[in-house]
C-alpha cells in the first residue's frame, strides 16, 4: 500500500496556523517595506491629540508657520527665549489640533442627532397614518398638522402617481388609498355629493377599469381619464409640499434646532477626554508665554540694576518735588517753579482779622490724637493712689484709733471678755 500526499484543491482555503506560544520562539520581523512600516506606525494609535510630533506633512508645515510667526511678532532676543515662543507655538497647534477634531466631533453628532429625532417623527406620522381606514377625515388633517405627516402624504400620492406614469392599472387597494389620503372613506359618493368628490372618484374608477355609470364632462376611456388624475395628483403635491414648509417653520424647526445644540453638549468618556487633552495644550501654551514675559521681566530688572551701578552719580540723586518715572530711568528735569506772591497793598485792609477780635471765637486747644495702633487707649483703666486726707464713704469697718485690737487693750484677771469679735471670726469669743 503506497502512501502519496496529496496536495489542497484551488478552492479549498489553507489550513489556519495555530498561535505559537514558545517563549523562545524567534518573532516575526514585521513589514519590510517602507509603506507596511508607515502603516504599522499607527497600530497604537486612537485619535492622535495627545501626539508631540505632527500628524501629517500639513501638520507639520502648520507648526513650522505658527512656530515662525511667532518668532517674528514676539522678538526673541535669546536662544532660551526662542525656545519657549517655539515650545508654545508647537503647544497653540496641538490646540489648534484638538478644536478641529472636537468640532468635527460635535457636528456630527449634532447630524446624526437630528437625523434620530428625524427617523422618530416619520415613525410617528406612520403610526398615525394608521387610522387612516377607521377615521379618515381626522386622521388626515391630523397628517397635514405636521411636515413629517405631510412629506408621508406626498410619498404615497407620488407611489401611485407613479403607477400612472406607466400606464399600470389602479387595483382595489390603489382606489381605497386614492380616497383615504384626501379624507374620504373608500366608497361610492352619493348623488348630493361634492362634485370634485364625484369627479374624483369617476377618474379613479375608470382608471382601475371598475364597471360604473359615466358622469357627464369627464372621460370614460383610461387615457383621458389617466391624465386628468395626474394632473389633480399633481396639484395635491404642489399644496402638500407648501403646506409641508410651513408646518416646518411654525412648529418643527425649533424642535430639531433644540435637539441639534443639545447634542453639542458631550458628557461621554470620549468627549471628556478630548476637552481634558485641550486644557493641557492650553495650559502648556500659558506656561511657556508666562515663563518668557518672566525671563524678560528679569532682564528688564538686571539691565536696570547694572544701570545704577555704572551710575551711581545719576541714580541716588533726585530732585526735589519732581514727579517718579519708570524703572530704571532717572529724573533729573528741574521742578516747576512756585507762583509769584502778590505785594501787599498799604491802602488795602488786611481781610484777616486780628487773633484778639472780638468777632472771632477764642481759639481752641487741638484735640490729642488717638494713637492709630491703639484707638482704643483712652478706655484703659488706669491705676491712682488713693489720698488718705479724703477717707472712703463705702468704708464701714472701724478705723484703728477708734477699736484698738486685743492685744493693745489693757485687761484684768477678772474683768470680762471683750464681746467684739476677732477679725476672722464669725462670733463671741466664750470665756
Amino acid at each position: 500500500m503506497s502512501h502519496h500526499q496529496t496536495s489542497p484543491s484551488p478552492d479549498e482555503s489553507p489550513r489556519p496556523q495555530e498561535p505559537n506560544t514558545n517563549p523562545d520562539a524567534p518573532r516575526p520581523p514585521g513589514p519590510r517595506s517602507e509603506r507596511g512600516k508607515r502603516r504599522s506606525r499607527d497600530n497604537a494609535r486612537r485619535h492622535g491629540l495627545t501626539a508631540r510630533l505632527p500628524d501629517g506633512a500639513a501638520e507639520a508645515a502648520l507648526m513650522q508657520e505658527f512656530a515662525d510667526r511667532w518668532t517674528e511678532q514676539l522678538g526673541a532676543e535669546t536662544e532660551a527665549e526662542e525656545a519657549l515662543i517655539r515650545g508654545s507655538a508647537l503647544a497653540y497647534a496641538r490646540l489648534e489640533r484638538c478644536r478641529t477634531v472636537e468640532e468635527a466631533t460635535l457636528s456630527q453628532a449634532s447630524r446624526d442627532a437630528v437625523d434620530r429625532w428625524e427617523k422618530k417623527q416619520r415613525h410617528a406620522a406612520r403610526r398615525l397614518a394608521q387610522n387612516l381606514p377607521r377615521d379618515p377625515m381626522n386622521t388626515a388633517l391630523d397628517l397635514e398638522g405636521t411636515s413629517f405627516g405631510c412629506e408621508w402624504l406626498s410619498r404615497h400620492w407620488v407611489q401611485l402617481d407613479a403607477k400612472l406614469e406607466q400606464g399600470i392599472t389602479w387595483d382595489r387597494d390603489d382606489m381605497n388609498r386614492a380616497l383615504l389620503l384626501l379624507g374620504y372613506h373608500p366608497q361610492k359618493p352619493g348623488p348630493d355629493a361634492d362634485a370634485d368628490l364625484r369627479a374624483h372618484w369617476h377618474l379613479v374608477r375608470v382608471c382601475s377599469g371598475a364597471p360604473g355609470d359615466p358622469l357627464p364632462g369627464q372621460p370614460t376611456h383610461p387615457v383621458p381619464a389617466r391624465a386628468d388624475l395626474r394632473a389633480r395628483i399633481a396639484r395635491e403635491l404642489d399644496r402638500l409640499d407648501a403646506l409641508r414648509d410651513r408646518r416646518w417653520l411654525e412648529h418643527d424647526a425649533d424642535q430639531a434646532a433644540a435637539v441639534a445644540r443639545l447634542a453639542l453638549i458631550d458628557t461621554s468618556k470620549d468627549g471628556q477626554l478630548r476637552q481634558r487633552y485641550r486644557r493641557e495644550a492650553f495650559s502648556e501654551m500659558l506656561r511657556g508665554i508666562n515663563q518668557l514675559m518672566r525671563l524678560r521681566v528679569e532682564r528688564s530688572k538686571d539691565q536696570d540694576r547694572q544701570w545704577h551701578q555704572a551710575h551711581p552719580h545719576l541714580s541716588r540723586k533726585r530732585l526735589a518735588d519732581t514727579p517718579s518715572t519708570r524703572p530704571g530711568f532717572p529724573n533729573l528735569a528741574p521742578a516747576p517753579a512756585a507762583p509769584p506772591t502778590p505785594a501787599a497793598d498799604p491802602a488795602r485792609p488786611d481781610p484777616s482779622p486780628p487773633p484778639n477780635s472780638r468777632n472771632e471765637p477764642p481759639p481752641t486747644a487741638p484735640e490729642p490724637q488717638n494713637d492709630r495702633h491703639n484707638p482704643l487707649k483712652s478706655n484703659n483703666l488706669h491705676y491712682t493712689t488713693p489720698d488718705a486726707s479724703f477717707p472712703d464713704p463705702r468704708r464701714t469697718e472701724p478705723t484703728p484709733s477708734a477699736s484698738p485690737t486685743i492685744s493693745s487693750r489693757p485687761r484684768s484677771a477678772g474683768s470680762p471678755p471683750d464681746p467684739s469679735p476677732i477679725r476672722g471670726d464669725h462670733g463671741p469669743q466664750r470665756p
